[in-house]
C-alpha cells in the first residue's frame, strides 16, 4: 500500500463552539470549545523539498483532538500520514 508523508507547520488557531457526542453515546450532543486550525506545508531545506505543497484547514469538535492544537506553538511543525483507506464490505 502507498504512503504520502507531509510535514506541515501550525500556522493558525482559532476557538469556536461546536458539538460532541461520545462514540457509541446515546446522549444528546454537548456544546464544547472547538478547535479550527489552519496549517500550511513546511518550505524550505531540509525537508521542505520533499514534502507536498498544499495547506489544512480543518475544524475540530472533539475536545482532546483540539486541546493538542491549543497547548500547541505556532509554528510547530506536524506529521502527517496519508494511505488509502480501505472500502467496508457493505
Amino acid at each position: 500500500m502507498s504512503q504520502v508523508q507531509a510535514r506541515f507547520r501550525l500556522d493558525q488557531v482559532t476557538r469556536g463552539q461546536g458539538y460532541f457526542k461520545e462514540h457509541g453515546s446515546t446522549e444528546e450532543p454537548r456544546s464544547i470549545e472547538a478547535a479550527r486550525v489552519l496549517l500550511n506545508a513546511v518550505q524550505g531545506e531540509p525537508f521542505g523539498a520533499y514534502t507536498p505543497s498544499g495547506k489544512l484547514d480543518m475544524f475540530i469538535v472533539n475536545p482532546a483532538a483540539s486541546q493538542m492544537f491549543f497547548d500547541a506553538s505556532i509554528g510547530q511543525e506536524f506529521g502527517i500520514l496519508i494511505s488509502p483507506v480501505q472500502q467496508l464490505a457493505q
